[in-house]
């Protein structure tokens, strides 16, 4: 950012003696502008650091560049946390959350991560996936705020439901899609894995199934039956994608079952058809046993998922939000305090309200320090 500048100044020390009309001796030094007192940094270097913590930087090459610490950076923003706290007399209408790989903060190593899904803004990071943590933490929330949430969207996690109803009572589950049809994707992979090791390792079968694997779980409207190209699974013969899906499935009748049950999912899901789906949970008898374990799971969430035929509401934002936190924690190389790891994922994530706030309040204060100076 340019050379370090440093300033040796002598301040005025004031005295004022003791008198009748004030007993005690009064000592006092001369202000200088931008730098509180016992500082030895200015105010318009703290905005200035703090101000970058928002792009995907490290803190050590945030401070190299104002010749400060670290930790220097990081205690700045910490001052600027009152700033920074959640309303708590206030939710949305419709919020979502979804777990991620945080680290050691907690025992199941899982934060979660609370959004406005109608706006996709961040609302707040929480330490743990555990219900008991969860409770405690929407607790804060008043009764109004919380009576007044109207859909929490979450993945298929059972033990969400419970707090669920608990916690905001008027609130309907919407079932994520995108974690509706990624349970009969593994299913359907689980069972291609397994008919590989009943051919044999090394076997023609067992060699296409995996050179080929992306094609089963691509939607089946979207293979291509025009263009033909040499499949070197299969001597070399000119085939399209549908004709090397309908010569894996002919290897195993239980990764036919699979497939079929995977693509009718996946269609109930585009189609937002319930009929559909609801004919597709009741014909699970005789499936390999991956398909059934994923059929229990959907019975089970049956009524949520319907939920999410009703709404545009998904995990979506949430999912790619949590890629946006994998990328910050790789530039960090981690985190050992969860309050900075908390405050430095809203800072830097701009669709989060303290995100918004914080840069209102840099804002004001670079406004201010420029009038100081003038």
């Amino acid at each position: 950012m340019g050379s370090q500048m440093f300033f040796s100044i002598r301040k005025q020390k004031y005295l004022c003696p003791a008198s009748a009309a004030c007993p005690k001796t009064i000592t006092k030094l001369a202000e200088i502008k931008d730098v509180k007192a016992n500082d030895q940094i200015s105010q318009a270097v703290k905005y200035q650091a703090i101000s970058k913590l928002d792009q995907n930087i490290s803190q050590k090459d945030i401070a190299a560049d104002f010749g400060i610490s670290g930790m220097t950076v990081m205690r700045f923003a910490q001052e600027l946390s009152t700033y920074l706290r959640p309303n708590h007399h206030f939710l949305p209408q419709n919020i979502a959350f979804d777990d991620f790989k945080a680290g050691n903060f907690s025992s199941s190593g899982m934060s979660i991560i609370v959004m406005d899904i109608a706006t996709r803004r961040t609302l707040d990071i929480v330490r743990s996936r555990h219900n008991t943590y969860l409770r405690s933490y929407f607790l804060q929330y008043d009764r109004q705020a919380r009576w007044a949430v109207q859909t929490v969207t979450v993945d298929l996690y059972s033990p969400y439901r419970s707090l669920i109803h608990e916690i905001f009572p008027q609130a309907l589950i919407i079932a994520d899609r995108f974690h509706v049809v990624t349970q009969a994707y593994r299913a359907l992979n689980l069972v291609r894995t397994q008919t590989m090791k009943q051919a044999g390792q090394g076997s023609h079968n067992a060699r296409a199934l995996k050179h080929y694997w992306k094609l089963l779980t691509k939607d089946s409207t979207k293979l291509d039956f025009k263009t033909y190209r040499k499949s070197r699974n299969f001597r070399n013969m000119q085939l399209c994608e549908q004709d090397i899906v309908e010569r894996l499935l002919n290897m195993s009748s239980a990764l036919r079952q699979a497939y079929v049950y995977y693509q009718t999912l996946l269609q109930a899901v585009q189609q937002r058809d319930p009929r559909l789906l609801e004919s597709l949970t009741r014909s699970a008898a005789g499936m390999p046993e991956p398909i059934k374990k994923t059929n229990r799971t959907l019975r089970k969430h049956l009524q949520e998922i319907k939920n999410s035929f009703q709404t545009t509401f998904s995990n979506g934002p949430v999912e790619g939000t949590n890629n946006k936190i994998k990328a910050i924690k790789k530039t960090a190389y981690g985190f050992r305090n969860f309050e900075n790891f908390r405050l430095r994922l809203l800072i830097e994530l701009k669709n989060s309200y303290v995100s918004l706030n914080f840069h209102s309040h840099i804002k004001k204060a670079a406004h201010s320090i420029q009038e100081q100076a003038a």
